[in-house]
């Protein structure tokens, strides 16, 4: 049995196939994008800005632009169907958007300060985004063909391990290089030297992706504006992005927020929460096994409702890590955190495909993307605007709830009520196939 499961997982990644190397090759670019994502978003990012002289309020701004970005989405099917043989206009788009997202985003600090940087910056990662908008639907529509039904729960399973790894080692070293870069009193320097590790591993990423063979793309029968209104004629596609709107809203409402509150109130160094980040290794080969399994016996839909269930207590556990209580209550917060986590990326993978035709597969794909765009922006907007209207700490008692505590509770009860309404109003119709789909 154990021989004939890694037989099983040998032919999926068998690079004596052209689908094996292909799978690889789109394995070695989630990784390698794990790894350069960690290092130039959350808290990293932050940290750059700030050394770079930017505000709060700036920082807010400049992190909202390829979440603003994001609604330009579903143009890109009217960009992409011109064209049967993509993978240069892929490449080149891609390639615009790492040199203006990370290479250019570096060394602006360097030549600019005040106003006109904020606003250059601004202008950098929006045409950035903007080019990369136009293009990303068109990967995973290339290589979701190597990717059919019947493996692709082993796939993601493997990615969410594997990137798991990746992104903790990578946190893990670049939060011991940002402690050190504070403390040698030149920060915008190293941090501007690990950015920069980041964009040649963003062009490592974009060759990977170049890699596997591109075979011409399924006809698509409508036309002009009219092609963009063809998932509204697919009830559980649209029932899906409610779900991943979700996800998408509740994973990142306190993404900087709960960083910001254990930095600057709770007083936690760079390195010990990376040292945490770095368990999700464990806890991600640990419990992966177990969201597969359940996955195979219950279906994506019913796993995930899970996950929504069990990330609410997360919220919940981290609204309780203090000055005083961190050192054991932190750990046992992030430990939850990766093992659910680990579920709902899991489950997340699949969702832009799970009822997506295999026809104008590039114009679905837009709109997930968008829709995940719109939820992330929906919910990092919650909490900028909560942060804003309730910036006063709470007495219950004699308990003094901080308005970054009061968020995390918030977000721990909107997820609770949303996977209650799923469950009751939303699964069934999900599980219930529609005539003629796949």
């Amino acid at each position: 049995m154990e021989g004939e499961k890694r037989g099983q997982w040998k032919a999926i990644f068998s690079t004596g196939t052209q689908e094996g190397k292909a799978r690889v090759c789109i394995l070695v670019s989630e990784a390698l994008k794990a790894v350069y994502t960690a290092l130039t978003t959350g808290v990293f990012l932050t940290g750059f800005l700030l050394a770079g002289g930017l505000d709060s309020a700036d920082i807010g701004i400049v992190t909202s632009i390829p979440l603003v970005s994001g609604i330009l989405y579903p143009i890109a099917p009217l960009f992409l169907e011109r064209f049967q043989k993509r993978k240069a206009i892929l490449g080149s788009f891609r390639f615009l958007f790492h040199s203006l997202n990370i290479f250019a985003v570096t060394l602006l600090p360097f030549l600019f300060q005040g106003r006109i940087l904020g606003g250059l910056l601004i202008f950098a990662i929006l045409l950035g985004n903007v080019a990369n908008v136009l293009v990303a639907s068109g990967f995973p529509a290339w290589h979701i063909q190597f990717l059919p039904d019947e493996i692709r729960g082993r796939f993601f399973a493997a990615s969410g391990m594997i990137n798991s790894i990746s992104t903790a080692l990578a946190s893990l070293a670049a939060s011991v290089l940002s402690d050190m870069a504070k403390d040698s009193g030149n920060e915008l320097f190293w941090l501007g030297c690990v950015r920069m590790a980041a964009f040649v591993l963003a062009l490592l990423e974009l060759a990977a992706l170049l890699i596997p063979k591109e075979f011409p793309y399924a006809p698509s029968s409508g036309q002009g504006i009219y092609l963009l209104a063809e998932p509204a004629k697919h009830p559980r596609f649209l029932m899906t992005m409610i779900v991943v709107f979700a996800w998408m809203a509740f994973s990142t409402m306190t993404l900087y927020a709960a960083n910001a509150y254990l930095l600057d109130e709770v007083g936690v160094s760079y390195t010990f929460l990376s040292i945490l980040q770095t368990c999700n290794i464990f806890v991600t080969a640990l419990v992966m096994p177990f969201w597969l399994k359940w996955q195979m016996q219950k279906g994506w839909f019913k796993v995930f409702r899970r996950v929504f269930l069990l990330f609410s207590l997360y919220p919940v556990l981290h609204a309780f890590v203090t000055e005083q209580t961190w050192l054991w209550m932190l750990p046992v917060t992030i430990l939850f955190y990766q093992a659910v986590l680990a579920g709902g990326n899991f489950c997340f993978g699949n969702m832009a495909y799970i009822c997506t035709p295999k026809e104008k597969r590039t114009v679905f794909l837009s709109w997930h993307l968008m829709v995940v765009a719109l939820g992330s922006l929906a919910g990092q907007g919650t909490a900028a605007a909560f942060l804003k209207i309730c910036c006063n700490p709470l007495q219950l008692g004699g308990i003094s709830v901080s308005p970054s505590q009061q968020l995390l509770l918030l977000q721990g009860g909107l997820c609770f009520l949303f996977a209650l309404w799923y469950g009751k109003r939303l699964l069934g119709r999900l599980e219930k196939p529609e005539s003629g789909e796949r």
